[in-house]
């Protein structure tokens, strides 16, 4: 069984909208709540976008790099820059969305000092479990993969027919991967219609010409520039 905080941190991956989010401070003895993070819970954001100075700091040993987005033509911005005791989350929003990239965001988290018995498939279960959770009704399933992967690396893709929070329909490809203390996450995800999932019948909206785009893009970004390096060597 996994102990409260563990399911607290997943189910911050993919529910409340940030702007719902409330955060305890304690400033100088004085307790009291704000919808910005604390002091003593934020990562620089004058960093730049485009390198990983918050995963370096964080650890000279192990890399976390995920490189600009390349399905959003005008780059990204960071819209959430959060770091808790265990926890440590950024999101990304594309800068000036088209019509086909809004409402769309990246999440990127990292778990630490997780024991060495947590591996990405079981890892995987409870993030399917918080998916289900928060849709109407939701496929999800491991998208094919030409090549064999390491035991250390999991892809999970999902068609959510309508969230709860957001009223509307979501799609989204993920990547866990778990380094020596560690598992990162990154996920990439874009709201659509609201549409209906019906037993023994094929789900249309993945065979939507701009979907099975989006969906390729983010299938080649999660594969090929997603990467989890160490000591000079990269899965």
């Amino acid at each position: 069984m996994f102990n409260i905080p563990f399911i607290f941190t997943l189910l911050l991956m993919f529910t409340a909208p940030l702007s719902a989010e409330v955060y305890k401070c304690n400033d100088e003895e004085v307790v009291h709540y704000s919808t910005i993070p604390c002091d003593n819970q934020v990562i620089d954001l004058d960093l730049t976008l485009d390198d990983e100075p918050i995963e370096q700091a964080i650890s000279q040993e192990e890399l976390f790099i995920t490189p600009v987005y390349s399905g959003w033509p005008n780059g990204w911005k960071k819209t959430k820059n959060l770091k808790l005791a265990r926890f440590f989350e950024v999101v990304y929003e594309p800068i000036r969305p088209t019509a086909a990239t809004k409402r769309s965001h990246i999440n990127r988290q990292k778990l630490t000092n997780l024991p060495q018995s947590m591996s990405v498939d079981r890892f995987a279960i409870s993030v399917e479990d918080i998916i289900e959770s928060i849709c109407a009704s939701a496929i999800i399933y491991q998208p094919e993969i030409n090549k064999n992967l390491p035991e250390t690396i999991f892809y999970g893709q999902y068609a959510c027919s309508y969230r709860r929070d957001t009223k509307q329909g979501e799609l989204g490809y993920y990547k866990i991967m778990r380094g020596e203390n560690s598992i990162y996450m990154i996920a990439i995800k874009w709201q659509v219609e609201r549409f209906k999932i019906e037993e023994n019948k094929p789900l249309l909206i993945l065979e939507d010409k701009q979907q099975k785009k989006k969906i390729r893009i983010a299938k080649k970004y999660l594969q090929n520039e997603v990467k989890l390096c160490r000591a000079g060597s990269c899965l």
